[in-house]
């Protein structure tokens, strides 16, 4: 044999053992993983790699150990991440080690604030009036007026006022109440709706309309390096602040929110293949269980630079930054977002994540495949856990296979789903793990606020882009009001209002409430001018009823009866309220029902 070519066993043998006592167990067990986050397109949603079967046998694996029927193994403490997990953070270690065994859940009982119902229950307004403050309408009178001085050449002076807005923002609601093909179809003879035309003139609305503004153009410390949305910034960063004062629930879902916009001219406009509306601006937001909207961003386009957890991993963790640490808060979301790294960084902040999984970002973990899980019929699943038990994965097939990970919850308990068999033609009952449970539980947050936008949210069009996402902070606010107002309703054990006579009470309350105006004149002489077509109004808010502002007692031709002692007949109504009131010496019921 050559020398040269001679097989050199000590200086190998030494370097063997130099490896297994220094080097990581991770980089022996591993070696025959498929695949690695170097090698994880996170930045692209629609790469989608080679189908890779694997065997079971390829898997360095441990016998899974049974355990008894009804008996729930006992909680343990959070696992901390070991040296190997803080280099893959790093960067500097891109491989797992996964066990076929089960999965022990940790003490993950929660220990974050609760909710408390408030001693009297709030009006609609002033639940509004938690996400849309005055001070925003302050600031959005001044700005406007200033834009529509510094545009002189098309725009005149509005100086609107910040009850002005408010109407403007009331007739919107109503508008949503009511939805014509214009906005002008509002004030048309044949088309008019009292319940907008009536409260402002069609050129006025038009012009306050071309006026909105939020930001001044001529001030350059707006215009922060790298911000699209400055023209909207400082109107987004007061809602956010707004609800980030929410107290946050146990489970919390992230997903991504659409507003549709159809035009050019924006720098922020987005494609979403396979939405109900592909084009417009893409909004990642955290809600609540229930729906609240807790936490947002709007997306602004990529960076273009590769990040430890991708893009979608760096949205959770920004908006799970406004969640207390420590209190074992639970965050679901979608394939999107889902890696093995992000799940263990938010367990070192006692954050527990569980969502779908891609098939490129298994990191190493090898699961049945597809065709084999099929043999074994619907309900079948696979499931591994990582070498520390800080983690499972868990591969469930229903109508086709879907995998899921999660840091708290894996295969056991399992229960029963109802599904529908075509060869059967009945209902059957398959085992579903309790990862599938809990994800289809708690994930819905973002999907339920946007459903219910999408209800009663008229479509205002115009030429700025940021005008669409003015009305549709104007919506989340309503939505996000309505859904804490309801949630109080149901801690107090009191039936709410649905959504709505929720939003006609608020429209009809930003419309009339505080509402000038002067005192009639007492000269008999001097003719009264025409009296002007009454407005039909079914109910009066009570922010409308007890704001002591212009409310007049006035005669009508016909007697009714009273509001309040509901026997005696009238001629004196409230000319703000269009209420029949008694107004004499012996019955004063128009002073009972407006300081009630």
């Amino acid at each position: 044999m050559n020398r040269e070519k001679r097989w050199d066993w000590d200086k190998h043998s030494q370097f063997i053992l130099d490896m297994i006592q220094n080097g990581d167990e991770s980089e022996i067990e591993g070696f025959g993983g498929t695949s690695s986050d170097e090698d994880d397109p996170v930045e692209d949603p629609d790469y989608t790699p080679l189908n890779q079967e694997s065997s079971e046998s390829e898997c360095e694996s441990e016998e899974e150990i049974p355990q008894p029927e009804g008996e729930v193994s006992q909680p343990r403490e959070v696992p901390q991440p070991s040296t190997s997990t803080k280099k893959h953070l790093t960067g500097q270690e891109n491989k797992f080690s996964w066990r076929k065994k089960p999965f022990e859940a940790p003490d993950c009982t929660f220990k974050g604030e609760s909710v408390t119902p408030p001693d009297e229950l709030p009006t609609p307004l002033q639940y509004f009036r938690r996400f849309i403050t005055e001070e925003m309408i302050e600031s959005l009178m001044e700005q406007t007026n200033l834009y529509s001085v510094q545009t002189t050449d098309t725009l005149k002076n509005v100086n609107t006022t910040v009850k002005e807005l408010e109407i403007l923002i009331g007739m919107y609601l109503r508008m949503g109440l009511c939805q014509l093909p214009g906005n002008r179809t509002y004030w048309e003879n044949n088309t008019r709706c009292a319940m907008v035309a009536d409260n402002m003139s069609r050129n006025r609305f038009q012009t306050l309309l071309a006026s909105l503004h939020f930001a001044d153009n001529t001030d350059s410390s707006n215009r922060q390096e790298g911000d699209k949305c400055w023209k909207i910034r400082p109107w987004l960063d007061m809602f956010r602040k707004q609800c980030l004062e929410i107290t946050p629930e146990e489970y919390n879902s992230i997903d991504e929110q659409m507003v549709s916009f159809r035009g050019t001219r924006s720098p922020i406009r987005q494609y979403v293949k396979s939405k109900p509306h592909p084009w417009g601006f893409k909004i990642w937001a955290r809600c609540t269980s229930t729906g609240i909207l807790c936490d947002f961003q709007v997306y602004e386009g990529g960076t273009g630079k590769r990040t430890t957890f991708g893009m979608g991993g760096d949205v959770v963790l920004k908006l799970c930054e406004t969640l207390p640490p420590g209190q074992n808060y639970k965050v679901f979301a979608d394939n999107l977002f889902s890696s093995a790294p992000l799940v263990l960084e938010l367990l070192q902040r006692q954050i527990f994540y569980t969502g779908t999984l891609r098939s490129n970002r298994l990191s190493g973990c090898q699961l049945e495949d597809d065709k084999s899980l099929a043999k074994r019929g619907r309900g079948s699943f696979d499931a591994r856990v990582e070498k520390e038990g800080s983690m499972a994965i868990v591969k469930w097939h229903d109508n086709r296979s879907v995998t899921l990970i999660s840091s708290h919850t894996a295969v056991e308990p399992q229960d029963k789903a109802h599904r529908w068999s075509k060869q059967e033609k009945a209902f059957l009952d398959v085992n579903r793990p309790h990862i599938v449970k809990e994800y289809n539980t708690f994930m819905g947050g973002v999907d339920l606020i946007d459903g219910c936008i999408a209800r009663y949210k008229y479509n205002m069009r115009s030429r700025r882009w940021y005008i669409y996402l003015f009305w549709h902070s104007i919506m989340l606010a309503l939505v996000n009001a309505w859904l804490t107002y309801r949630r109080d309703c149901k801690l107090l054990g009191q039936r709410p209002l649905n959504q709505r006579r929720f939003q006609a009470e608020v429209a009809t309350s930003l419309i009339l409430i505080q509402a000038e105006r002067g005192r009639p004149s007492l000269d008999s002489k001097t003719p009264s001018p025409p009296a002007p077509p009454k407005r039909v109004r079914v109910g009066v808010p009570d922010d409308v009823r007890l704001d002591q502002v212009a409310h007049w007692p006035v005669k009508c031709a016909k007697r009714g009866r009273c509001k309040i002692c509901k026997t005696n007949a009238t001629t004196t109504v409230c000319e703000k309220c269009d209420v029949r009131l008694c107004f004499t010496e012996e019955r004063n019921c128009f002073k009972t029902y407006h300081f009630a």
